[in-house]
């Protein structure tokens, strides 16, 4: 059991004082930006925290098996990678399984890295 507070309430807590409590009485620029770059990087690290960690199992089983081996996410996705300059996924089907586990993967990092960005994204193409 972990006490109190853990990583994503100090997390919170940080991100929330620079927003605030400092950003908005800064008034030079390259501070203002350094702030809000750093409040930002703190808001990815409470989203990878707070994310599911089932979602990187599901990615990694969805690779072993397209790839037909075992192995970490990280070492997947390379071997994938080498893969694909080889042209071993250019037939349609094949692509097709491709294209659907790299769409979910990055939807997923979206979700962490800039959740907005996926929502202007998606309401712009429907």
């Amino acid at each position: 059991m972990k006490d109190r507070p853990v990583a994503q309430e100090l997390i919170e807590a940080v991100r929330y004082f620079l927003e605030q409590e400092l950003l908005p009485g800064l008034t030079d620029p390259r501070l203002k930006y350094q702030t809000l770059i750093a409040a930002n990087v703190l808001a990815i690290a409470e989203r990878e925290l707070a994310a599911d960690p089932s979602i990187e199992l599901r990615q990694q089983e969805a690779l072993a098996q397209l790839l037909q081996q075992s192995g970490k996410l990280d070492e997947l996705n390379q071997q994938l990678c080498q893969m694909i300059r080889h042209g071993a996924f250019d037939d349609p089907e094949s692509f097709r399984r491709v294209l659907a586990i790299l769409r979910e993967q990055v939807i997923h990092k979206l979700e962490i890295a800039n959740p907005r960005y996926l929502k202007s994204f998606s309401s712009g193409t429907s």
